[in-house]
């Protein structure tokens, strides 16, 4: 395992607790409702009937609980995290019994999953703490099947454009706004990319569908 996985099984091992708590306060700040912004991510997997949805570093499965009543017809829904800790968290919220849900303990560099089985994948929130990026990308991929729907969304605001107070002072006070999305690190089969950003400008949400190599 990388050091930088290790550093945060063990951050995220500790935090939680106050996981979700501090997500809400997060979003209040930036000006934002997360619900709202976690809901523009999960539409951009059109997600259909049947479909095996995978959710990497789902934390204490927010996103899991939302994508399960925005798709009660899909076929399941797997989340991954790298701490059992927000595992457990995750366990304990009333999800529904349909579709199945399954929890595994794993990281994104190495997903314990065979090749082309997933037919959407979202990754929503720590993507910048991610030791090996690029692997953990062609991973994502290579679990999803030919002409999957491919979300990774993360802190960050964009180079192009005047920032907003608040982004301005995230930059200064956290390093990991600084980090660009991660456009140059797309696997080869990346198809339609589409960046756009959301948070009230402090995240990036990139999208693209998985083509064949």
């Amino acid at each position: 395992m990388h050091d930088d996985e290790i550093r945060s099984r063990s951050y995220y091992q500790r935090r939680a607790g106050l996981y979700d708590w501090a997500n809400r306060l997060a979003a209040l700040l930036r000006g934002t409702s997360g619900r709202t912004e976690r809901l523009k991510a999960i539409a951009r997997l059109r997600l259909n009937p049947a479909d095996r949805v995978l959710e990497v570093a789902s934390g204490t499965g927010t996103n899991l609980l939302l994508m399960q009543a925005a798709a009660p017809a899909a076929g399941c829904f797997v989340g991954l995290d790298i701490s059992r800790a927000m595992l457990s968290r995750c366990r304990a919220k009333p999800h529904r019994t349909t579709p199945p849900l399954s929890l595994v303990e794993g990281e994104a560099a190495h997903l314990p999953f065979a090749d082309r089985v997933f037919d959407a994948v979202l990754h929503h929130g720590g993507f910048a703490e991610f030791g090996d990026k690029r692997r953990a990308l062609a991973e994502i991929a290579r679990v999803a099947r030919h002409g999957a729907r491919i979300v990774i969304c993360d802190v960050g605001v964009p180079a192009d454009r005047r920032l907003p107070l608040i982004s301005r002072l995230l930059l200064r006070t956290q390093q990991v706004y600084d980090q660009p999305p991660p456009l140059d690190l797309l696997p080869p089969a990346a198809r339609d990319v589409q960046l756009t950003w959301i948070g009230g400008g402090a995240w990036y949400l990139m999208d693209f569908s998985n083509g064949a190599e």
